[in-house]
């Protein structure tokens, strides 16, 4: 049976949340309290968190009820369309889809989103994500400013650093269950060019390697999608395959440079840090 719940009597407009958070999760025990716990820590007043769950086995659900969170629990088609479902959940002004693997860099990269968004009157705000190891140790930084025909070669926007005003979701849709690691892709070339949208150049958001777009088993799903959306959107097929190809053994490449090369590092340099 689905499980639903929600915290809190109906908000009339005049008290309604600045920013909803929408974290979708699934089996999330081992780290949507860090997630949870980075929302709470913000210091923008009028944040409501709400916890998409695909129908976790583990304690996630158990997490989530003690933090008082609204959360609805059930099978889906996956993270996108979990991230469909907190869209509509939402209450906000302004959304933000927070993964249950990822967190707020700080207690106020919320406030610098809204602030930026309202001060230049942007639709979309984006910025920048740090990918982190297991040990909290930086492996990239990524996320820049694009244009359209920048983003129709590769998916350079930071997505889990984005947030949206609530109304270009009812205007343009949300996300297409028919790509299940691309969508986000999908969807910025879908709304790029209608919307008004500006880049803030601050890491906002911290994300673990081994999601589902990081998983090296996913690499090559990933940018193949990623390709069918930008053929999809305007770019040339030719050279769309190219592009493709190229970055997958460019993603291959640094990946293993980072994890084996490193890994392989430590293993013979052990031996020397031990006391005699």
């Amino acid at each position: 049976m689905p499980d639903a719940a929600t915290s809190g009597a109906a908000m009339s407009d005049a008290d309604s949340p600045v920013v909803t958070v929408v974290t979708p999760a699934f089996n999330a025990e081992d780290c949507i309290q860090r997630c949870i716990d980075s929302v709470k820590s913000q210091d923008l007043p009028g944040i409501e968190h709400v916890v998409v769950d695909g129908g976790s086995r583990d304690s996630t659900i158990d997490i989530v009820r003690r933090a008082g969170l609204r959360h609805v629990s059930e099978r889906d088609a996956g993270i996108y369309d979990a991230m469909s479902k907190g869209v509509r959940m939402a209450r906000g002004e302004f959304v933000h889809i927070l993964n249950a693997d990822d967190y707020f860099a700080g207690p106020r990269s919320v406030r610098t989103l809204v602030e930026a968004m309202r001060a230049r009157s942007l639709d979309v705000a984006h910025g920048r994500v740090r990918q982190v190891r297991a040990d909290g140790s930086t492996v990239r930084t990524f996320g820049r400013d694009a244009s359209h025909a920048q983003l129709l070669r590769k998916m350079v926007v930071a997505h889990p650093s984005t947030m949206v005003r609530r109304w270009v979701y009812d205007r343009h849709g949300a996300f297409s269950v028919g790509f299940r690691i691309a969508a986000d892709h999908e969807w910025v070339l879908r709304v790029w060019p209608k919307l008004a949208v500006g880049f803030v150049p601050e890491v906002l958001v911290e994300m673990r390697i081994g999601g589902v777009s990081t998983a090296s088993a996913n690499v090559v799903r990933a940018y193949r999608e990623s390709t069918a959306a930008a053929i999809m959107h305007g770019a040339g097929p030719l050279r769309a395959t190219f592009n493709c190809w190229y970055e997958i053994a460019k993603h291959l490449a640094f990946f293993r440079r980072t994890f084996v090369d490193t890994s392989l590092t430590k293993q013979v340099a052990a031996p020397a840090a031990q006391p005699s």
